[in-house]
């Protein structure tokens, strides 16, 4: 009975007859217009800067916060060669990097993950550019607090510099790592305990009799550097190998393939 009084109804419906001169204006008009689709797509420049708008605010709140709590630190300390600066700037490191992976671990997760595939540059190139932008935005708080703590002393700027670099390359082979090899919401929780055990050790270090920061001891901080910048670029390459999307996954294998 309702398929009666539907098939009724639908023969109420008025149909315009077929006219096909219309037809033909219409492929006549869509041929003269000027249509290139592929020039609108989003070059590589608008993407990298595109991706900017993605990160999350907190996140660029919390650097910008950590940023100038480690300046007014550094100022607070009057440029004294023996002051505070030095493990004031150690401590600062592991955290950002921490701020960092707060936003990697959002765009790593299995729900996000699927979403983010599905776009036209793949999910190892969104993660490149994150990469990209922390590394260069922390690069030039290194800076800055080295150029401040050294009192613009060319010696004790590079010793300043390794003072920030070492426990921020250690950190970041470790959340690299992590990154890696857990998949799951716990990352975060794991990043952020060993981030703590870096910081626990630093002051552990400063209130012992150990002068971790005297000038003989730089060449200690910068092989350590060295050794966490080595194992970190191992780390992301890995994790890059194993978060190339759509291109990449006939060779590596998707993300959720354990490394």
């Amino acid at each position: 009975m309702k398929d009666r009084k539907l098939s009724k109804k639908i023969r109420e419906i008025p149909i315009p007859d077929y006219e096909e001169d219309a037809f033909l204006r219409t492929l006549s008009a869509a041929k003269e217009a000027d249509l290139h689709p592929e020039r609108k797509r989003v070059t590589k420049a608008e993407f990298f800067a595109g991706q900017v708008h993605f990160i999350s605010k907190r996140v660029w709140a919390l650097k910008l916060l950590l940023t100038g709590l480690l300046l007014l630190g550094i100022l607070e300390t009057e440029l004294r060669f023996d002051s505070s600066a030095w493990p004031l700037i150690s401590v600062t490191a592991p955290i950002l990097c921490l701020v960092n992976v707060n936003e990697l671990c959002h765009i790593c997760r299995p729900g996000m993950r699927e979403i983010l595939q599905t776009a036209r540059y793949s999910l190892r190139e969104q993660l490149l550019v994150r990469l990209l932008l922390f590394g260069g935005l922390d690069g030039a708080v290194c800076l800055a607090g080295a150029f401040l703590a050294s009192g613009v002393t060319a010696g004790l700027f590079w010793q300043a510099i390794l003072y920030f670099a070492a426990p921020f390359s250690v950190m970041c082979a470790g959340c690299m790592a992590v990154l890696g090899r857990c998949r799951d919401e716990n990352a975060l929780w794991y990043c952020t305990a060993w981030g703590g055990f870096l910081v626990v050790v630093i002051n552990m270090l400063r209130s012992t009799s150990i002068p971790v920061y005297e000038t003989d001891r730089v060449f200690a901080w910068g092989i350590t550097a060295a050794l966490g910048m080595a194992v970190t670029i191992r780390e992301i390459n890995r994790l890059l190998k194993y978060m190339g999307g759509n291109y990449h996954e006939i060779n590596y294998g998707t993300a959720d393939k354990t490394i």
